[in-house]
C-alpha cells in the first residue's frame, strides 16, 4: 500500500474510534461549558501558570485527610497543558483543548497499534476504543478534571511503552512526557505508569542498538523529564514538608485500606466477563458499588482464564524470541497487578474510600487492553494461509466495523452531570465583568450547601481572569497560597448563599440565579458589599505557613 494512502487510512480510522471524543467537544461547545466545582480550581491553577505566583504542584488530594498537611498531585502538567485556554476566549476553550488532546491521543494509539500488528490490530484496536468509550461519561472526553483528563492520553502510553520495549527508541522521549503527565494529573495513574515504563525500559536495553542514536534519544527522554519533574522538585526542596515527602506519607501510613478483596475485585471486574470495557454506566461512580460486591462465577472463571492466558503468552512470547508478544503480556499483567494495588491500598475511611468510583476509571482501558492483546495472539497463531484471506476483507470490513462502533457509540452519549449550571455560571460571569474593577482585590465567601459548593471555585476563576484577586480563609489548602485570606486587605466582598436572605447588613445583591439538577429546583445568590468596605483583618491563621508566616504552596 503507498504510503499516503496507508497514512489516510491510518487518519480515517482514528477518526473514526474518535467520533466518541470529538462529538464530545461539539456538546460543550453547544451547551456554554463552564469551570464548577473542583474543575474551577483547576482553571484557576491554569490561568495561574502564566503568572509570578505559578503552581509547584498538583490538584489538591484527598490523601490531606491522612497526612493532615495540605497535599496535592505529584506536578502541574495539567495546568500547563490548559494555560493559555484559560486566558484566551471564554471558558470553554478549555473543554475543546480537551477534547482536541483526546483525539490525538486516539489517532496516535490507532497509528501505534498499526505499526505494531498491521491492518488487523488497527481496526481490532480501533473498534475497541470506541467500544471502550461507552464504559466513560461523555463529558469526561472534554473534562479538565484531573481523574478525567488523563485517561486517553493513558491509553496512548500503554501502546507507547510497547513500542520502546520493542526497541523503539526515538519514541522514549514522548514516552517520559506522556508517563508524566498522567502520573502528575492523579496519583491513581502513578503505579501503572511507573510499571509500564519500567517494561519498556528494560525491553530497550535488550532491543535497541547500541550506538549514539540509543545515547541522543536517551539524553532527549532525560532532559524532558527533568523539565516535567523540576516544578516538583523545587517544591520538595523550598518547602518543609515537601509536597513529594507528603505523598509517600500517604503512601506509607499506617491507616486501615479496602484490603486485597476489594483489589480482587477490580480485577474481575476490569477483565472478567462481562468487562467494565463493554459496560454502560448507570453513572460516573459505579465502580465504588462494583467492587463492594463479590464477582460472578463466571467473572471469577474468565479472570482466571485470561491471567493465566497472559502469563502463558509472555512466556512463549520469550522463548520463542517474540519479544512483541512477551512484552504486550507483561504490560497487561502489570496493569492488573497496579489495579489490584490502587484499589486494594484505599483506605477504608468512608469519603476516601469513595474515591475508587474514579481511580478506578482506567480499568477499562486495562481490560480493553487485555482483551485486545490476547486476541491478536490468536489471530498470529492462525496458519498464514487463514491470515492472508483474512486481510483481503479488512480494509473495507474494518473501516466499516470502526464507523458502526464509533458512531453507535457517540450517539448515545449522555449530557454533562452538571449541564444545568452552565447558563447560571455564565449569568453571573457576565454580571462580574460589569460590576468589578480588573485589578481589585475581593473577599470570597460562599455557604457549604450542595447549590453553591460547585459555583464558588468558577466565580474565583471568572474573577481571576478579570485580573481580581479573590481571597477566602483556607484558600491556600486548594488553591494555593497567593488567594488565602489571612490578614491581606481586600476591597470588597462577595458571598454565595442558596437563600434570599441579606448575609451582612451592608450587603446588596448582585445577581440571582436559577436551576433545576436531578429533578430539583435551586436557586444561587450572589451578594455584594460596597466598594468602600473598611479592610478586616481577621486573626485565624492558617496551619501551613512558610518562614515569613505567610501561607505558603504545596
Amino acid at each position: 500500500m503507498p504510503a499516503r494512502s496507508g497514512r489516510l487510512l491510518t487518519l480515517a480510522t482514528g477518526m473514526g474510534a474518535a467520533l466518541p471524543v470529538i462529538v464530545s467537544g461539539v456538546h460543550a461547545v453547544q451547551i456554554g461549558w463552564e469551570p464548577t466545582d473542583d474543575k474551577g480550581i483547576i482553571a484557576t491553577r491554569a490561568y495561574d501558570v502564566l503568572t509570578t505566583h505559578t503552581p509547584l504542584v498538583g490538584q489538591y488530594s484527598m490523601a490531606s485527610l491522612i497526612t493532615g498537611h495540605a497535599t496535592h498531585g505529584l506536578g502541574p502538567m495539567l495546568y500547563w497543558l490548559i494555560a493559555l485556554p484559560a486566558r484566551i476566549g471564554s471558558p470553554m476553550t478549555m473543554a475543546v483543548t480537551m477534547a482536541v488532546i483526546n483525539t490525538l491521543a486516539v489517532l496516535a494509539t490507532v497509528a501505534l497499534a498499526r505499526r505494531r500488528g498491521g491492518l488487523v490490530l488497527m481496526f481490532a484496536t480501533a473498534v475497541a476504543i470506541a467500544l471502550m468509550c461507552m464504559s466513560l461519561a461523555a463529558e469526561s472526553f472534554h473534562d479538565i478534571w484531573n481523574p478525567a483528563a488523563p485517561l486517553l492520553p493513558f491509553l496512548a502510553l500503554m501502546f507507547l511503552c510497547w513500542c520502546v520495549a520493542c526497541g523503539e527508541h526515538r519514541l522514549l522521549p514522548v514516552s517520559i512526557l506522556v508517563a508524566s503527565f498522567v502520573a502528575q494529573a492523579h496519583l491513581a495513574y502513578l503505579p501503572p505508569a511507573l510499571g509500564m515504563l519500567v517494561i519498556g525500559l528494560v525491553g530497550l536495553w535488550m532491543r535497541a542498538p547500541r550506538d549514539r542514536s540509543l545515547v541522543r534519544w536517551g539524553l532527549a527522554a532525560a532532559l524532558v523529564g527533568l523539565a516535567c519533574w523540576l516544578p516538583a522538585i523545587v517544591n520538595q526542596l523550598s518547602s518543609q514538608p515537601g509536597n513529594l515527602s507528603l505523598v509517600v506519607r500517604s503512601a506509607t501510613a499506617p491507616v486501615g485500606t479496602l484490603g486485597p478483596r476489594v483489589g480482587v475485585r477490580a480485577v474481575a471486574g476490569a477483565i472478567g466477563w462481562r468487562p467494565w470495557w463493554l459496560i454502560v454506566p448507570r453513572t460516573r461512580w459505579d465502580r465504588y458499588h462494583d467492587v463492594l460486591v463479590p464477582p460472578t462465577d463466571l467473572r471469577i472463571a474468565t479472570t482466571l482464564l485470561l491471567l493465566a492466558a497472559l502469563g502463558l503468552l509472555a512466556t512463549l512470547g520469550w522463548r520463542r524470541r517474540r519479544w512483541d508478544l512477551a512484552a504486550a503480556a507483561l504490560i497487561g499483567l502489570v496493569l492488573c497487578l497496579t489495579l489490584a494495588a490502587v484499589a486494594a491500598h484505599t483506605p477504608v475511611r468512608p469519603v476516601l474510600a469513595s474515591t475508587v468510583g474514579y481511580t478506578l476509571w482506567w480499568g477499562s482501558m486495562c481490560g480493553m487492553w487485555v482483551w485486545l492483546i490476547l486476541g491478536w495472539a490468536v489471530w498470529i497463531a492462525l496458519s498464514p494461509r487463514l491470515r492472508e484471506r483474512g486481510r483481503a476483507l479488512a480494509t473495507v470490513a474494518g473501516l466499516a466495523a470502526v464507523a458502526a462502533a464509533g458512531t453507535a457509540v457517540a450517539a448515545g452519549e449522555k449530557p454533562d452531570q452538571h449541564v444545568a449550571l452552565y447558563r447560571p455560571l455564565a449569568r453571573i460571569a457576565a454580571r462580574l465583568d460589569r460590576t468589578i474593577q480588573p485589578g481589585s482585590t475581593v473577599r470570597l465567601e460562599g455557604t457549604l450547601d450542595s447549590a453553591t459548593l460547585p459555583f464558588k471555585p468558577a466565580v474565583r476563576f471568572f474573577l481571576a481572569r478579570r485580573g481580581v484577586r479573590a481571597l477566602s480563609r483556607g484558600a491556600y489548602q486548594r488553591n494555593g497560597g497567593w488567594y488565602e485570606l489571612y490578614r491581606r486587605p481586600y476591597d470588597r466582598t462577595l458571598e454565595l448563599t442558596d437563600v434570599r436572605r441579606r448575609p451582612g447588613p451592608r450587603m446588596s445583591l448582585l445577581v440571582a440565579v436559577g436551576f433545576r439538577e436531578s429533578g430539583a429546583g435551586h436557586s444561587v445568590f450572589l451578594w455584594i458589599s460596597p466598594s468602600a468596605e473598611s479592610n478586616q483583618r481577621p486573626r485565624d491563621m492558617p496551619a501551613a505557613q512558610g518562614r515569613s508566616g505567610i501561607p505558603v504552596e504545596r
